[in-house]
């Protein structure tokens, strides 16, 4: 319990609404690290989303995790050690250095890693997709101990939740170097602005960038992506889409989420996923395009409730999920559509088996009607039911955060009660039993 009065303070809370929001949560899963005299370096890495399947991450901003020290960590003790912009890199090549795929080398001689030396209480946040390792305990006596925690937004920005000086709401991310075209489009998601596409290239900017896919530097074909996304050039990124390989694929994934205010783009993109629902790597790729693109993907609702009714993949169906949680709606059909939808992938456990894809497809269900909040109200049956019954610890968490979030007598009782049902008095002990 005292942990968590470190993110009561003040000062943590109000960094992490400037980054997600104010109705941020904190999630279930959290980690102790221990590193001891003698521990190695690790490996760089990103980390997994708790364990499951999740081949797409997310440049716009969703996840942070945050690191707390509770001594002094010096560069002996090994801090914990990030690679600056890798949150960007479709696959790190010190984790992924396969034959099989283009090299995507976004750490450059100007992105050395940085080690994170702290003093005591100090909280770290850094992008939850971003590549970083324990780096060595060279002391003979000092263990440096560190508690992890990750935090999600709950809700898509619609304007700036910091102090923010609008004089900077054009801010053109120039000291981005080759990612700004991403950062921009990362910083225009996060105020809130709606940008319309225009094409201000010429024909000599369009063929660069799209020979620019083929690249081998990450960060051009990056900046490629999303400079043909931004100027309309939706089709060029669609066709890259049937890649065979998952890095080219993946990057006009990411560029295509710009397109979010394209209404000519987002039907091209029905259309595919219409096509090709039984193609499970462009399905997917699809779906979380759309999960991306949050309420501006309203018109493909309809498309994302039959790939989780009949797809045979659960990644298609996962992303789907996901996007269901940020495509707000407010017509009550809609409404009434998409909770009955998400309470049947909620509802669809089997007491015998329980594949891992399964229960991740459940846990996003919940985080998505958790989402919706209060239009929500029709799922506390099967919430309830979920947060009693199912054994995943995960789908159990989201669901009292689904019942918190609709907020209505009934919803909180039931959370009271699994609450006081749980309780686990600190205070009792062997040394202490009455």
């Amino acid at each position: 319990p005292q942990l968590q009065y470190v993110f009561d303070d003040p000062v943590i809370k109000g960094a992490l609404v400037s980054l997600l929001g104010s109705n941020y949560t904190m999630q279930p899963h959290r980690h102790a690290h221990a590193t001891h005299p003698g521990t190695p370096d690790q490996t760089w890495h990103k980390d997994s989303y708790f364990g499951y399947r999740k081949p797409l991450r997310h440049h716009q901003l969703r996840y942070t995790m945050a690191m707390y020290y509770p001594q002094d960590t010096t560069i002996e003790m090994g801090p914990t050690a990030i690679i600056p912009r890798s949150q960007y890199d479709v696959k790190h090549p010190k984790m992924y250095s396969h034959s099989e795929t283009l090299e995507n080398p976004n750490t450059t001689s100007d992105d050395h890693d940085i080690s994170l030396v702290c003093t005591a209480g100090t909280v770290l946040l850094i992008h939850y997709d971003i590549v970083h390792r324990g780096t060595a305990n060279l002391t003979n006596l000092l263990h440096r101990y560190m508690f992890k925690f990750q935090f999600t937004r709950l809700e898509e920005p619609t304007q700036p939740t910091w102090n923010h000086d609008p004089t900077n709401a054009s801010y053109d991310a120039a000291d981005a170097g080759l990612l700004q075209p991403i950062v921009k489009h990362v910083w225009n998601w996060m105020i809130g602005r709606i940008i319309t596409l225009q094409e201000l290239t010429t024909d000599q900017d369009i063929n660069m960038w799209k020979a620019q896919l083929s690249d081998h530097c990450g960060k051009i074909r990056l900046n490629a992506a999303y400079n043909l996304a931004l100027n309309n050039e939706y089709n060029i990124l669609i066709q890259q889409l049937y890649k065979n390989k998952e890095i080219p694929r993946f990057e006009a994934a990411y560029a295509l989420t710009a397109c979010r205010y394209n209404k000519e783009a987002i039907d091209e993109l029905q259309a595919v996923l219409t096509r090709e629902e039984n193609n499970e790597p462009i399905a997917y790729c699809i779906a979380f395009i759309f999960f991306e693109m949050g309420s501006a993907a309203l018109d493909t609702l309809p498309l994302l409730i039959h790939n989780i009714e009949k797809s045979h993949s659960y990644l298609v169906k996962q992303y789907c999920c996901e996007a269901l949680g940020t495509i707000q709606v407010n017509e009550q059909h809609y409404i009434d559509t998409v909770v009955s939808c998400l309470t049947n992938v909620l509802a669809d456990r089997d007491q015998l088996e329980d594949p891992k894809e399964a229960s991740h497809m459940r846990f996003t269900a919940a985080l998505s009607l958790a989402k919706l909040g209060v239009k929500a109200i029709q799922a506390i049956p099967s919430l309830k039911e979920a947060l009693y019954l199912d054994k995943n610890r995960y789908v159990n968490a989201n669901a009292l955060l689904a019942l918190k979030r609709i907020g209505t007598d009934e919803a909180l009782k039931i959370v009271l009660h699994y609450l006081e049902m749980s309780r686990w008095c600190a205070k009792t002990t062997a040394a202490s039993l009455y």
